[in-house]
């Protein structure tokens, strides 16, 4: 079996995480979504035409706003494993891979 090299890692500072994941989903819908937005749906619901309104929306919700969400995740979760702490590093770490140019 071969012998591993002595090479010394880097140390990383212990990160905070979230407690569960209900709480991550809490707090990303909350930053996303605002207090305006919320208390603004009810009037926007009844000047659209009520529930004919709410089928677009979600159907807008899940073929934009989820597929969205996901990305942004991913593209932090990849720019952040390289140490890149902003966006043109994540975009730069992402251009690199097979998949970057789409």
């Amino acid at each position: 079996m071969p012998k591993r090299s002595a090479q010394k890692q880097p140390v990383l500072p212990k990160r905070d995480a979230w407690g569960s994941r209900l709480g991550v989903v809490l707090a990303v819908a909350g930053s996303a979504v605002g207090l305006g937005n919320f208390l603004r749906f009810p009037a926007q619901v009844a000047r659209n035409g009520g529930g004919a309104f709410m089928i677009p929306y979600f159907v807008a919700f899940l073929l934009l706003g989820i597929p969205l969400m996901w990305l942004e995740w991913a593209l932090g979760r990849r720019g952040g494993s390289f140490g890149h702490g902003s966006a043109p590093g994540a975009f730069a770490s992402l251009r690199k891979s097979r998949w970057g140019k789409y």
